[in-house]
């Protein structure tokens, strides 16, 4: 593959999609996160829900590399609330939706939802938490306004 066809289609694909004001983000379980049974580990639907969070900001748009390198400014979970609904296995294929519940002028609230395609029963439902943040110096975190233009990415659909 080519530098410029990477760049092209095949990035958006490895971000998921905007399906109105849902994003839609699909992985298969590898053996990596699973334990000995082939049972996914708890802690690895977090780290799906955050893949799917990130997935979900580039396909709006909002580059986090690049706010992080001029203002020091990011993105960071202040509180996840996590209902495990039911097991997922090596090499299911799960579908994580992300929707914005509210805004503020500092933090969104997210929805969810990690969906096993195979079987379409729910495996687990987050409710995050974000809150937007300048990092003044490693391991300080200041809350602070976040530019409107992203208030507006984030919001396209969602309650103010």
């Amino acid at each position: 593959m080519t530098g410029s066809a990477f760049h092209g289609g095949a990035v958006h694909q490895l971000d998921g999609h905007l399906d109105d004001a849902v994003h839609r983000y699909h992985l298969r379980v590898q053996y990596e996160d699973t334990d000995a049974g082939g049972i996914v580990y708890h802690a690895q639907y977090l780290a799906f829900a955050e893949r799917a969070r990130s997935a979900w900001l580039r396909c709006l748009g909002i580059d986090q590399h690049a706010l992080l390198a001029s203002d020091r400014n990011g993105f960071v979970v202040r509180h996840i609330d996590i209902d495990f609904v039911q097991a997922a296995a090596l090499s299911a294929v799960l579908e994580i939706t992300t929707e914005v519940m509210k805004t503020g002028g500092a933090s969104v609230k997210l929805r969810q939802t990690i969906t096993n395609m195979q079987s379409c029963h729910i495996v687990a439902r987050l409710v995050v938490d974000i809150g937007f943040v300048n990092l003044q110096s490693t391991g300080v975190a200041r809350a602070c306004r976040m530019p409107q233009n992203i208030r507006n990415k984030l919001a396209g659909g969602a309650p103010a």
